[in-house]
């Protein structure tokens, strides 16, 4: 059920980021798929590291390997990497809605009258 609900999550901000850039006319493939890539990273890659790391952690404690399953908190590890895929959707999806300066343009000369003395 979580995976499903990260899923859903990973796939709603790809689409999100793919709006979101292709309204503010920036490249939206791109955006979408660093936004698809952050978020595999999140769901599938770093809590596959984590459980790996916490097998090898609990292995090297001395418990048999068999309990390793029942030692490392999945579904706390799941609710947290899919808090940060929504977190890092949110972040990407806001740097892409700022709407860049217009540092080249050089600001008007003064007007000049011609009654000047």
């Amino acid at each position: 059920m979580i995976l499903i609900l990260g899923l859903v999550v990973l796939f709603s901000m790809t689409v999100f980021s793919y709006k979101t850039a292709k309204d503010y006319e920036k490249n939206a493939v791109v955006w979408g798929l660093i936004t698809f890539g952050v978020g595999v990273f999140l769901q599938l890659i770093l809590p596959f590291t984590i459980g790996i790391i916490l097998g090898i952690i609990i292995v090297m404690n001395g418990k048999r390997a068999e309990d390793i399953q029942e030692q490392i908190p999945t579904v706390t590890i799941s609710v947290v990497t899919i808090i940060l895929n929504i977190a890092a959707g949110f972040l990407i999806i806001r740097h892409l809605a700022k709407i860049p300066e217009e540092s080249s343009l050089t600001p008007p000369q003064p007007p000049v009258f011609d009654n000047e003395p």
